[in-house]
């Protein structure tokens, strides 16, 4: 595939990085953070409809927490533990909450 021609005009660099493939683009943490931000639109948009059962309680919640997880990872990377002790640790100590 051929290059894109290089120019030094104003608003060269953007046009050359639109014509590259989307995953060939450099993200930046606000890419990361409005994604983030419409899973959250979405996820207020099914607790605004209601839970039909138990279950879809623990499926909001679990969402949530994914969200704030994917929010966390943005700044932290993938790899990063808590920066605070846990807030609760089950009686058996298998499972936390922070």
């Amino acid at each position: 595939m051929a290059e894109p021609r290089r120019s030094t005009t104003a608003g060269a660099h953007g046009r050359a990085a639109a014509t590259r493939p989307r995953e060939a683009q450099r993200r930046l943490p606000a890419d990361d953070l409005e994604r983030a931000r419409d899973d959250l639109e979405a996820l207020i948009r099914r607790v605004r409809a209601g839970a039909r059962i138990q279950a879809d309680i623990h499926d909001f919640d679990e969402e949530a927490q994914r969200i704030g997880r994917a929010v966390s990872v943005t700044f932290r990377g993938p790899g990063a533990r808590p920066s605070a002790a846990p807030l609760y640790v089950s009686a058996n100590g298998l499972s936390a909450a922070w």
